[in-house]
């Protein structure tokens, strides 16, 4: 298992680099009035709240969750007198219902960590090349992360007026929950989360509406039963044949080993989690390393399935009509599979080629040159998330975390059979 681990560390690292500015796209270009601004008095202020002003700036839809619409601001502004390396915001009902501020995200700081090193150095030299780099990056990110906590819970009592925070938590199973400190600010709390060295995040609300779980309060209320009947009302059965589930919005992971993180966080939202890839890392023991070794990812897939009521099934083996059964009633399956670019290009060239004539098919995969190219033992491992199937065509529709884009590929059954190591699928 060790080795799974190793390689979803590595996935698409050359696909990456090709990504300029990739951890958080156009935040990092905005050339936004707001940047560095303080907008403390703007977030806090009871007229936003009350759905008599707009938030500041310009927003970019992510997703919806259950009804409620995610977003995040286009600028790097400041909160509390501290930087906000990402700020996003819920909307539900045309308000405002959260704002989620990330100060501190060791995902985004050390990204791969794949260093150039001299090429002259052997094998024990470059290991403590690299050990005294990434020991210079992680006193870097501690004294960074110090400096941020020590200032919020300085910054937070002075413009609230409220001293003592109060302990609490979001989440019900032991892998995903978050122990916060609540501060009050009229009617609206702070909810401060600081997992110990990898993410701090302050998180604004209403006080009436303030969840204890990660399950969206339109899921919460639902009998287990009519959840799964929203999911299954989820599926589109095309004219052509083509079964997938409608809605499913990829989560960019940049660049950062989080293939099987981000994989996981879309599926989640599905289910009406309000959970990310972020705090997925920090639940999950992700090491400050810039690789998915050492961590408990693992963990994290049966802990999701758990908080949206559900249950998951792990298997080392493809199986098709558990994988179509899933994918029938609006369950969406997590694959880990053997990737090589090689495949990825095809499959991209044949995404626009059906486009253009949904008479194309892909190479066939009984052919010995065609099973030939596919991703052997070696190669490293990359999460997908499979959306649908066409039972004629023998095809798998798929989706990428990394890519960004939310028009699904098409691989056919025989391939993703061949080249899955994991599969994780869902059910009631």
């Amino acid at each position: 298992m060790k080795r799974v681990i190793l390689a979803l560390s590595v996935c698409l690292v050359q696909e990456l680099r090709a990504i300029p500015n990739s951890v958080f796209g156009p935040v990092a270009t905005a050339e936004s009035p707001l940047n560095g601004k303080d907008l403390t008095t703007e977030l806090l202020a009871p007229a936003l709240w009350a759905g008599k002003s707009a938030l500041p700036g310009e927003w970019m839809h992510e997703n919806r969750i259950a009804s409620a619409e995610v977003s995040h601001l286009l600028a790097r502004p400041k909160l509390f007198g501290r930087e906000v390396v990402f700020l996003r915001a819920t909307r539900r009902n045309d308000r405002v219902e959260s704002l989620e501020a990330t100060f501190a995200d060791a995902g985004s700081f050390f990204g791969y960590f794949d260093e150039k090193l001299p090429e002259h150095l052997d094998r024990r030299a470059r290991r403590e090349e690299l050990n005294r780099r990434l020991a210079e990056r992680q006193n870097e990110f501690s004294t960074q992360y110090a400096e941020t906590l020590d200032a919020l819970l300085t910054e937070i009592p002075r413009a609230t007026g409220s001293r003592k925070p109060k302990s609490s938590k979001i989440g019900h199973t032991r892998t995903l929950r978050a122990e916060t400190r609540d501060f009050s600010a009229g009617d609206l709390t702070i909810r401060l989360l600081a997992d110990g060295q990898r993410l701090i995040r302050v998180i604004l609300s209403p006080t009436a509406s303030a969840r204890d779980v990660w399950l969206d309060e339109d899921m919460a209320k639902l009998q287990p039963r009519e959840r799964v009947r929203r999911l299954r009302e989820s599926v589109r059965a095309l004219p052509d044949g083509t079964v997938s589930i409608d809605g499913l919005q990829p989560l960019p992971q940049g660049y950062r080993p989080y293939c099987g993180l981000n994989s996981l966080a879309i599926a989640a939202r599905h289910f009406g989690l309000h959970l990310d890839e972020d705090w997925l890392a920090a639940s999950g023991g992700f090491q400050n390393t810039g690789t998915a070794d050492g961590s408990r990812i693992l963990t994290l897939y049966p802990a999701v399935a758990s908080e949206a009521g559900f249950a998951m099934e792990r298997t080392s083996r493809f199986d098709e009509t558990a994988v179509r059964r899933a994918l029938s009633n609006g369950f969406p399956v997590v694959v880990w599979r053997r990737f090589c670019h090689e495949r990825d290009q095809l499959h991209t060239r044949f995404l626009r080629t059906y486009q253009r004539d949904p008479q194309a098919t892909l190479p066939d995969p009984k052919s010995p040159a065609e099973r030939a190219s596919w991703p052997g033992e070696q190669a490293p491992l990359h999460a997908s998330v499979l959306t649908g199937y066409h039972d004629q065509r023998r095809e798998i529709l798929f989706l990428e975390s990394w890519s960004g884009r939310d028009i699904p590929r098409r691989m056919t059954t025989e391939e993703m059979a061949a080249t899955a190591y994991l599969t994780f699928v869902f059910h009631p």
